[in-house]
């Protein structure tokens, strides 16, 4: 071995046994001083506080904090005054370590300079009537009035806490604060006014109370973290930046400043900021006080969101302003009325929607932007959805969609309508209350527009071809404009009102009135017969499996039985050899009859005024009950035209002049429109002018 390593070995031990006949001379010394050591800690706990301290045992450990000493207390109990009144001891622990540096106490000099609390409990109290026992924290005064002080202050480095229950109980102000702190270190430096503070903690929250009716914030979660914070003396202002914390296993960022002090008339604030992804919605809600979570239960998410939070408010009443923002993508949305798949947005709440109000679930709101999702397989789209007033929630939202007419088939299931081909365009607002709708108010409004529309109406076996046009909903009401379409070769213009639809199809589809205006620039009635025959039934499901399978069975209800009021106009009308021009019609649509109860039109060089019914006598058969006012008619046409009214006797061909004529009919038809010509009975009131009876034989 060299010389050098000897002689440094040599060394090493020479420099070791000095430090170890040192602290055997620190240990004899502190032996021999135990009592003035352990009486000098118990006075400096009296100075500071002005309750009553009860110490079972003392001792001086030497080897456990070694190269330290450190004095033991055991069973340390301190009370307030009015203890017997409330019995809630302010602190008890069964083990207190006061680290000492040994070369201060040999000097005389305050030697405080760690302190570890072992199975201990701290618990603040505030009654109803404003009793605090917070005082002990505050340190007794000399009789001068002055702070009492040594010359030189303790220097205590590092706290350490294990199994300490730490409760902050105001019951003025409705707050609980109840935390379990399992572990918790602390290394503290100072700079001028500022503590710099290097923690590491878990820690289990009973409750967070800010307002005892809400109820808690990360209630039975345990936060668990290694960050620094800064405490300003002076102000009583405690500070962190972007430190990061473990909350119930999930990671979270937090920024914040809590001002304890109230200075030149400023109360106690706290400023939390709360970053964190990818946390599940529901988990996120038990974070959050009851009254908050109960809010945000209208909704359900089924995929994690990007959240951040802020909370700014008093420390000494009042409710904190919270405001919230996320993100998420891709999730399942569901709510009272809406069951959205695939749903991406951005969204915010805040629980203060107007100044000044208190901070509460009237006035709180969540609102959704730049929402995309599908509904029912069909995609959907909206620009912003707002859910208001959680004591009784109110949505205000808007949604658009574009999709393929024949994608409803599939929802459309053993419906009135078969949707062959063709575009819808939706934008439809809500603005009503979440829950079940029980008023005659449906709070929807929007439009559908339909372009290129192939449509068939199952139980008459009619097809719309070329459907263009647009519905309204105008909170019950439904409104068609400039609905255009193709109907058994027929091209017809309508538009129409349905007062209460939306309203009245839950509850007594056979109550909607529908009032229907259509033209035509010409218009084939024989075309239209197949409505004389009897509607096809169209089973339904006995279950219905969907919202839109709900809406469709609905429709149905109200198309066979509620009313139709029909308002017609037509440039020409023919029917089988009848010809009109400029016909005006006002014809109702009832369940098993149509009422005409005026028509009017140009015919045969005259004019022609109907009214009547026509009402199902059976399965195949109609009666018809008519009243026809002809005004100056040529009666030749007008013969040709009915066919001669089903006899023989005098034909058009024989007749000539100008007819009028009151005439009343009751006669019965067949599914074609068919006269049964011994069905007619009548009486007709007849006038010719310039009349002529031309190669009539029996004359």
């Amino acid at each position: 071995m060299s010389k050098f390593l000897k002689y440094t070995f040599k060394g090493l031990k020479i420099f070791f046994g000095i430090i170890l006949v040192l602290y055997i001379i620190l240990y004899i010394y502190v032996s021999i001083n135990k009592k003035s050591i352990i009486v000098s800690i118990t006075t400096e706990i009296g100075k500071k506080l002005n309750g009553e301290v009860s110490i079972d045992d003392a001792e001086i450990s030497f080897f456990s904090n070694f190269p330290k000493i450190a004095v033991v207390l055991t069973n340390v109990n301190i009370k307030d005054t009015m203890f017997l009144q409330h019995k809630h001891p302010f602190f008890n622990a069964e083990k207190v370590y006061f680290r000492m540096a040994i070369w201060k106490l040999i000097k005389k000099e305050p030697a405080l300079t760690g302190l570890r609390i072992k199975k201990s409990t701290m618990y603040l109290y505030t009654d109803t009537a404003g009793y605090t026992n917070k005082y002990l924290l505050n340190p007794k005064k000399d009789t001068a009035g002055a702070v009492a002080k040594n010359d030189t202050e303790n220097e205590l480095k590092k706290i350490e806490l294990t199994d300490m229950r730490l409760v902050m109980d105001d019951r003025s102000k409705g707050k609980l604060y109840d935390f379990m702190v399992n572990d918790l270190e602390a290394n503290i430096e100072e700079e001028d006014q500022t503590l710099l503070l290097s923690v590491k903690n878990n820690i289990l929250v009973h409750s967070l109370v800010f307002n005892i009716e809400k109820g808690s914030f990360i209630k039975e979660k345990v936060v668990d973290g290694k960050y620094n914070l800064k405490y300003n003396k002076q102000l009583k202002q405690l500070q962190f930046d972007s430190i990061n914390l473990d909350i119930g296993d999930h990671p979270f960022n937090l920024t914040g400043r809590f001002d304890f002090g109230e200075i030149e008339g400023r109360v106690a604030q706290m400023d939390l900021r709360v970053h964190t992804k990818k946390i599940d919605y529901e988990f996120a809600k038990s974070l959050l006080a009851m009254g908050i979570a109960n809010g945000l239960s209208i909704v359900s998410l089924s995929k994690p969101l990007d959240v951040s939070v802020s909370l700014k408010g008093p420390l000494k009443g009042g409710e904190q302003l919270v405001h919230a923002w996320w993100e998420t993508k891709k999730t399942h949305l569901i709510n009272p009325l809406l069951d959205i798949e695939n749903s991406s947005f951005k969204g915010s709440f805040i629980n203060e929607v107007t100044p000044g109000l208190p901070r509460k679930g009237p006035n709180s709101k969540i609102e959704l932007q730049n929402f995309s999702g599908e509904w029912q397989g069909l995609p959907v789209t909206s620009d912003k959805i707002i859910i208001t007033d959680f004591t009784d929630p109110l949505l205000v939202c808007d949604l658009k969609s574009t999709f393929s007419l024949t994608r409803l088939n599939t929802f459309f299931k053993n419906s009135s309508i078969d949707l062959n081909s063709g575009e819808a365009l939706v934008n439809i607002s809500y603005n009503g209350p979440i829950r079940k709708n029980t008023s005659g108010n449906s709070f929807v409004n929007g439009v559908i527009t339909i372009k290129n529309g192939l449509l068939n109406y199952n139980p008459r076996n009619i097809a719309l071809k070329n459907v263009n046009g647009a519905i309204l909903f105008r909170n019950s009401d439904l409104f068609i404009q400039k609905l255009q379409c193709q109907v058994l070769d027929n091209n017809i213009t309508m538009d129409g009102v349905a007062k209460n639809l939306l309203s009245l199809m839950n509850t007594e589809p056979n109550k909607v009135i529908l009032d229907w205006n259509i033209y035509s620039p010409a218009l084939n009635l024989a075309s239209f017969t197949s409505l004389l025959k009897q509607r096809k039934k169209i089973a339904s499901k006995s279950t219905i499996s969907n919202q839109i399978e709900n809406l469709a069975q609905k429709i149905d209800q109200v198309l066979e039985r509620g009313s139709i009021n029909v308002s017609l106009k037509a440039d020409k009308l023919t029917y089988k050899k009848f010809d009109g021009y400029n016909a005006v019609a006002n014809i109702s649509v009832l369940q098993n009859s149509w009422v005409l109860q005026k028509v009017s039109l140009q015919h045969a060089g005259g004019q022609m005024d109907i009214n009547g019914f026509i009402v199902d006598k059976n399965s195949k058969d109609h009666q018809a009950k008519l009243n026809v006012q002809l005004r100056s008619v040529d009666v030749s046409k007008t013969f040709a035209a009915f066919n001669n009214f089903g006899q023989d006797g005098i034909t058009a061909a024989s007749l000539r002049g100008k007819l009028s004529a009151g005439v009343n009919l009751m006669l019965d038809l067949d599914d074609d429109g068919n006269v049964y010509p011994s069905s007619v009975e009548g009486k007709v009131d007849f006038s010719l002018k310039n009349g002529a009876l031309i190669d009539y034989d029996p004359l």
